[in-house]
């Protein structure tokens, strides 16, 4: 982590550590308050933490080194190839975004810091749409082969429930004020889903 100037003494600025969450968060309630300016580039800190996630330094799909596209739908990054097929799927089943190129919003920047893609590859492996599960089908009208596993999978009910359920996600650590991260935002969300449960028994 940089350090940041935080005083001055007789000799100039003091540079002290300043955790790199804590930079995000700053760099996310700077976009906040400019909310009449919608797009911006994608934050440095911010940057840092999303390439610090478990599985982000490899395309979801294919395992390309160091992506630099993201199916923001889905919180999760991918190589060239990958975004253009991401692409053919249309805007309504996965959104592209290059992560140097583009202009993000504030929301999109929080999609891709509360997914990643190991989280998104295990909620595949869980629903078994992933290569390892697929079987070869004798079955012309099997739509789901290991062959096009890595694409299919998107357009499937399993994939759309994801991504509502990231949104919905994505809009309640809005709500909750300034980022404190992803272990914070996990807490909120058990702590929600524990209320919600004990008011219904």
């Amino acid at each position: 982590m940089p350090p940041v100037p935080k005083m001055e003494d007789d000799f100039g600025p003091i540079y002290v550590q300043v955790p790199l969450l804590e930079m995000a968060s700053a760099e996310l309630e700077k976009l906040r308050s400019h909310h009449e300016e919608k797009l911006h580039s994608f934050p440095p800190a911010c940057m840092t933490l999303l390439k610090s996630l478990n599985g982000n330094n490899r395309c979801v799909d294919c395992g390309e080194h160091s992506p630099q596209w993201a199916a923001v739908s889905y919180g999760a990054l991918l190589c060239l190839q990958c975004s253009g097929r991401h692409r053919s799927l249309g805007v309504q089943v996965s959104c592209v975004r290059s992560t140097t190129m583009d202009s993000w919003s504030h929301e999109q920047i929080m999609a891709m810091l509360e997914g990643g893609n190991e989280q998104l590859q295990d909620f595949f492996m869980r629903h078994k749409l992933s290569e390892v599960y697929i079987e070869e089908s004798t079955s012309s009208s099997a739509k789901i082969t290991k062959d096009n596993v890595r694409l299919m999978r998107y357009k499937t009910k399993a994939a759309l429930f994801y991504r509502q359920q990231l949104n919905m996600h994505i809009r309640q650590v809005l709500d909750a004020g300034a980022y404190r991260g992803r272990a914070a935002s996990r807490r909120l969300r058990h702590k929600e889903l524990h209320q919600r449960n004990s008011a219904v028994l």
